[in-house]
């Protein structure tokens, strides 16, 4: 048997990339099927090849087990990454900051680091700009400013991708295809245009793909999504999902505090210093929602 990762997957057939950087279409052994644990992009598999890669194309197999994850992330649905990049257009469509905090959430629950792109650079004024950056001032991620138009800021979002495999998630219509055909060429991905009456983007990636760039990185590309549960997270590990809430955890007046109307809570007092005020309401809002 071999060892591969699964980088894509459709209708039950899933093609693995083996360490050799061959490749095979496979089926997942019946006792796989059975099991509740659906095989997804990023998951390492012991498979056996049936036939080889041939210049008609790649090769075909069976995967007989899927090894444990490193970590997993249910939206988009993919396992074994380095790093989220959370990626939002400044306009058409309009920046998403709640779910931002979302995708940070979830990435936070599995000990991954999050990187922020803001694409679509172009299409705001400096003025904008400046109002932009005393929104987020502070902010706990590191931040890119891209255009995928202009390519201004692709390149350092290139050499924060460069030897670790990261998984892109947002919205529809902000960029992700466009700003991965800049990064790299030849990808060739399909894009798509922001409907004008509803003010959202229509899906052009179908479904999630691990693609290699020529820097060492790989990335996810994933379809988009305007909604993301915080499933499986209890109100009391809320806070410990948000790095500057829990930098301030051991000030608190109570070990347990959750950061709402407890005296003496030190997120009070930080509210403006460590703690970005907008982020502050999305937490609150998130523990209402885990609260129901």
């Amino acid at each position: 048997m071999q060892q591969g990762k699964v980088i894509k997957a459709v209708g039950g057939f899933f093609t693995v990339r083996n360490q050799a950087g061959s490749e095979y279409l496979c089926r997942a052994r019946g006792s796989l099927k059975k099991s509740k644990q659906a095989l997804i992009v990023g998951d390492e598999v012991l498979f056996k090849p049936l036939n080889e890669p041939s210049g008609d194309g790649g090769g075909e197999g069976v995967i007989e087990k899927v090894l444990p994850r490193a970590n997993f992330l249910p939206r988009p649905p993919v396992a074994n990454v380095d790093q989220v990049v959370v990626v939002m257009s400044l306009k058409k469509p309009d920046c998403d900051w709640q779910m931002i905090s979302r995708v940070a959430v979830l990435a936070e629950r599995e000990y991954l680091p999050v990187l922020v792109c803001f694409n679509k650079t172009d299409l705001i004024s400096s003025a904008e700009m400046d109002q932009l950056h005393d929104l987020i001032e502070p902010y706990p991620y590191p931040i890119v400013f891209t255009s995928a138009l202009s390519g201004n800021g692709t390149d350092d979002l290139k050499n924060r991708l460069a030897g670790c495999c990261s998984a892109l998630a947002g919205p529809s219509g902000v960029g992700k295809s466009t700003l991965l055909n800049y990064i790299q060429p030849g990808l060739s991905l399909q894009t798509g245009t922001v409907s004008e009456k509803i003010g959202r983007g229509r899906h052009t990636t179908r479904q999630a793909a691990l693609l290699p760039l020529d820097n060492g990185g790989s990335v996810v590309d994933t379809p988009g999504f305007t909604r993301l549960d915080l499933k499986n997270l209890a109100p009391e590990q809320l806070a410990g999902c948000f790095p500057e809430l829990e930098a301030i955890r051991s000030r608190c007046g109570f070990r347990d505090c959750l950061h709402l109307n407890e005296p003496n809570c030190a997120a009070r007092v930080e509210l403006g210093q460590t703690i970005n005020p907008m982020r502050f309401e999305h937490y609150q809002f998130f523990m209402q929602e885990l609260s129901q």
